[in-house]
């Protein structure tokens, strides 16, 4: 009887010490998609999804027969220029001079015909630019999906009560088509398609009370026009994003006391702690000391430094440090990368 207390005991003690790890949220620079030469700098945004005088009745029966409404395309692409806007005015990479401007297109989901470089030109000199970004192609569809009740239970009052709920799902669908003309080499830097899907989701005693509860179509394609235009601006330039990262934290004092430190983001204090158990009799500690030390020199920018303490950690056994190392090793290429799009 007590070997099998015993045994209990040395397993409630691995679970704990397997729980061990706090999470932290950490920015990082994720870089762009696509690498728009150093020589452009400034640019100016264009709407030419919109109809000209050629194709404005096909575009109107499109708005007809697709139920989606004569004109919601075109305030579409007027939401997705805002959401590109927004992007690019909060991001580094470029200056942006201009976005009011509309040039005629198609008004379907067909590119028009490449703009002249005298025209590019033209445009880009006006307004100080050294590119023109276009929105060259703007379709929005949408469609609505009744899902199957499901039983919820809340609590009114202190008592428990049991309701059943009806699902209406709004799926918007945005296809969005661009070239960038980077005016000074006169060359496109991209011409592609994206399609981007927003779903809204409304619950209610019934179908109906569900459908009444959806955003309107107006408000859902704004969200998702916006959406679609944020989705290119990524694309094109680099933008910062939070990641989640692990680290130990108990059950040692030392760990305990350096996540104190963390959470005050007192590195150099959490690392003093963490250094002297790399040399611990226990290699399960000394492996996981050299893990938080890879987390600590990714945080302090010391890339390669991170990679030699997590390889490290591997060859001593720890299992988190495998993943984490293919995680290193793809932030190394994206600083190549970032250093190329920015210029460091």
């Amino acid at each position: 009887m007590m070997k099998l207390k015993n045994l209990f005991y040395l397993l409630l003690v691995n679970v704990f010490m397997s729980c061990g790890t706090s999470t932290l949220m950490v920015s990082v620079q994720r870089p762009a998609d696509i690498s728009v030469p150093q020589s452009v700098q400034s640019v100016v945004v264009a709407n030419r999804s919109i109809a000209g005088k050629g194709n404005k009745v096909g575009n109107v029966l499109e708005g007809i027969f697709s139920g989606e409404g004569i004109g919601a395309d075109k305030k579409g692409s007027e939401y997705c220029i805002l959401g590109i806007t927004e992007m690019l005015q909060s991001a580094e990479r470029y200056t942006l001079k201009a976005s009011e401007i509309t040039l005629n297109g198609t008004g379907t989901s067909t590119f028009p015909e490449m703009l002249s470089w005298e025209d590019v030109n033209s445009i880009c000199s006006n307004y100080g630019a050294d590119a023109l970004i276009v929105l060259s192609t703007f379709d929005s569809d949408s469609r609505t999906i009744e899902g199957k009740s499901v039983v919820k239970t809340r609590t009114i009052k202190g008592v428990k009560v049991k309701e059943v709920l009806y699902p209406v799902t709004l799926i918007m669908e945005i296809q969005s088509g661009w070239r960038i003309y980077d005016n000074t080499k006169q060359q496109i830097v991209d011409v592609n398609t994206f399609t981007e899907v927003k779903e809204f989701v409304a619950w209610g005693a019934n179908h109906t009370e569900a459908r009444a509860n959806l955003p309107s179509k107006r408000k859902a394609l704004k969200t998702s026009g916006m959406f679609a235009g944020e989705q290119y601006g990524f694309r094109i330039t680099p933008v910062w994003v939070k990641v989640s990262r692990t680290y130990y934290s108990g059950k040692l004092d030392e760990f305990k006391l350096a996540k104190n430190y963390i959470r005050r983001g007192d590195w150099d204090d959490a690392i003093n702690l963490w250094k002297p158990l790399t040399d611990h009799e226990d290699i399960k500690i000394a492996r996981k000391a050299y893990f938080n030390l890879a987390l600590a020199s990714e945080i302090k920018g010391s890339l390669q430094t991170s990679l030699d303490y997590a390889k490290k950690a591997e060859q001593m056994g720890e299992k988190k440090a495998t993943s984490y190392i293919s995680t290193l090793k793809k932030r190394q290429r994206d600083e190549e990368r970032l250093k190329e799009q920015l210029n460091n």
